[in-house]
């Protein structure tokens, strides 16, 4: 990852240079649009005296707009590319912050916010992820680890964006938000090569595999799988269901801490948006952490085990913030949910790769969106309705950290899926080297030659 980042070495892996433009457009991404919409949501219920409701409906409808257009992303992904979806992602949510900053009314706010939330879904994780998943595999936790603390670093950005706001105000700070994302996040975008077979590579920086040599499988290689899942495949598991179920259940305290954690702090006596920007940031250090910690033990270790924790700690963090009372429970809360945050995403993100392969990716994740997004979606606006219902947070933060400890059922019920069709049977000999390749992946580029010559070594054996 560092060679990539600071040139350290000449022969650098090309993957690593795309895990690296994904975590500046990640973190320009998050930073300047996802984390600060709580702080733009304090201005403007400061400004217009809006309900709480309302910045719901608007975080519902943004959900909604995502599982919708989840599968579709996926497809064109596939079809067109993550470089062109990128593209055209950055335009919609520069677009969508200029007209945000013009924004005089609920019915405006709403139209233009959904238009920033297509933007940062067509130009964000799920397309960086896809390009990733397409060059990796051996390292594949580890990679999309890195990719992911793009977002966390964007975290960092919060305190600079209030700033802004205060110092320039919100209108001047989309505005210039825009500017930024889109002249940045243009220029990285070329940078996103579609496959490592357009540059003569492998996935990894592995070299080809010689003739007639086998190549080993690899530690996330499926023993089920003779080829990549399709689409219909795929939704046809128990697995699929088990991990869009269990990535979203979280997303109801994620959705929460989006639309609500800094009006959550200030509404705590003694308590400003100073110390609401610090926590933040804390919890941002946390998930920082989080990501980098997984991905290394997602590539070693059981990644369904490790998911556990993550389950335990987002509900544990919102029930602290439920009844937060103080500026250090504020904190702990943060840190935790921080941790089970950037924990979470890229173990589970680098197990659908494992289960189903990386042909289909972009459509088997805009599907599993679907589902992700519902959650998102009952988060933000079911914490909004039962904030106003009851005029505190402890209710809404209280029932979004149990729906996130559902999460644990869904991880123990997504078992690694069997290819239908696929009969596994025993080898010995020479063929038992080649049995991983001819018997299971038959769709790599070397698995005729290879399983030639290991019918020609078992004829002369016999």
């Amino acid at each position: 990852m560092l060679p990539a980042l600071f040139g350290s070495q000449r022969n650098i892996f090309y993957g690593w240079y795309i895990v690296a433009a994904g975590i500046v457009i990640n973190m320009l991404s998050g930073g300047l649009v996802m984390h600060s919409f709580n702080f733009y949501v304090a201005e403007l219920k400061n400004e217009f005296m809006w309900s709480a409701t309302l910045f719901g409906v608007a975080f519902m409808i943004t959900r909604i707009e995502s599982g919708v257009l989840g599968p579709i992303q996926g497809w064109l992904i596939d079809r067109f590319g993550p470089q062109t979806m990128m593209r055209m992602g950055l335009l919609s949510t520069g677009i969508g912050l200029l007209a945000f900053s013009q924004l005089n009314s609920e019915a405006t706010f709403i139209g233009f916010y959904f238009i920033v939330a297509i933007g940062a879904s067509v130009g964000g994780f799920m397309t960086v992820s896809v390009a990733v998943v397409t060059w990796f595999e051996r390292k594949r936790s580890r990679a999309l680890g890195f990719m992911s603390t793009g977002f966390a670093l964007g975290g960092f950005m919060t305190p600079l964006v209030s700033w802004l706001i205060e110092g320039i105000g919100w209108r001047n700070t989309a505005i210039a938000s825009a500017i930024i994302l889109f002249v940045v996040g243009q220029i990285l975008a070329t940078l996103f090569v579609r496959q490592p077979q357009d540059k003569g590579l492998m996935k990894d920086g592995e070299p080809p595999p010689q003739a007639g040599g086998a190549r080993r499988l690899s530690p996330q290689g499926n023993e089920f799988r003779h080829r990549d899942f399709t689409v219909r495949e795929a939704m046809k598991t128990r697995a699929f269901w088990g991990l869009a179920l269990a990535h979203g259940a979280p997303l109801l305290v994620v959705s929460g801490v989006f639309v609500h954690f800094a009006s959550l702090v200030i509404e705590i006596e003694g308590l400003t948006v100073v110390h609401a920007s610090a926590a933040y940031t804390a919890m941002n250090v946390a998930q920082l952490a989080g990501q980098l910690g997984m991905g290394y033990l997602g590539d070693r270790f059981s990644k369904r085990l490790l998911l556990i924790p993550a389950m335990f700690g987002h509900c544990g963090a919102a029930v602290m913030l439920a009844f937060a009372a103080s500026f250090e429970v504020v904190m702990l809360a943060a840190i935790i949910n921080g941790l089970a945050w950037g924990s979470r995403a890229p173990l589970i993100t680098a197990l659908r790769a494992d289960y189903f392969g990386a042909s289909n990716f972009g459509k088997i994740m805009g599907w599993s969106s679907v589902v992700m997004s519902t959650f998102m979606t009952v988060g933000g606006f079911l914490s909004g309705v039962l904030f106003d219902a009851t005029g505190s947070y402890a209710v809404p933060f209280t029932v979004l950290g149990l729906g996130a400890l559902t999460g644990v059922i869904w991880v123990a019920m997504a078992g690694r899926p069997r290819l239908p069709g696929v009969r596994v049977i025993s080898a010995s000999g020479a063929l038992r080297a080649a049995q991983p390749i001819v018997m299971f992946r038959p769709n790599r580029a070397t698995s005729g030659e290879i399983a030639r010559e290991a019918s020609q070594r078992v004829d002369l054996n016999s």
